[in-house]
């Protein structure tokens, strides 16, 4: 027959070590968890935010795109319309001044709606073939009206930032 009243306790000792052991496994295992919960949905309102501001851009082109024949008279009737920009000034998407023109929002219910202003950049020549400028008599359809599109979403604290840039020939 044996003793039982020698035993010293070594199981429990054992077992809440171990109960202990899984515990700080689990409430890691559930940091991480949280934690790429908010990586995915930063990402999402990132592409939210990405999709509002190229819809931004969009709208401006086929703004740009109506005023032909020639969008630059549309200028000083638009505060968001600006003639070519001048190098020694701070540049117009980080002026605090510039009017934006708030753009058609596509999910209004999910993300900031974005904002956009046009810069007219002068006559350049066409990519297909940049050197016509450089020749003594210059071809009529060598030099055409550019412009640069601005757009960016509104941003609220928490949301992220997106801004993009497109040129716009004629």
């Amino acid at each position: 027959m044996q003793n039982y009243n020698r035993q010293t306790g070594a199981v429990l000792v054992v077992s809440l070590l171990l109960l202990l052991v899984i515990t700080l496994v689990s409430v890691a295992s559930m940091q991480r968890s949280v934690l790429q919960e908010r990586m995915t949905a930063n990402l999402y309102e990132r592409q939210l935010a990405v999709q509002q501001v190229e819809a931004a851009l969009r709208s401006a082109e086929v703004w740009v795109a109506a005023q032909l024949p020639d969008p630059r008279n549309s200028i000083p009737a638009n505060n968001w319309f600006y003639d070519v920009p001048v190098t020694a000034l701070t540049d117009r998407w980080r002026d605090p001044l510039t009017d934006w023109r708030a753009a058609p929002a596509i999910n209004t219910d999910m993300a900031n709606a974005a904002q956009y202003f046009i810069e007219y950049l002068g006559e350049w020549p066409s990519p297909i073939n940049p050197d016509c400028a450089s020749a003594t008599t210059i071809e009529a359809d060598c030099l055409s009206p550019t412009f640069r599109i601005t757009a960016r979403n509104i941003v609220t604290p928490g949301t992220p930032e997106v801004q993009m840039q497109t040129i716009w020939r004629l």
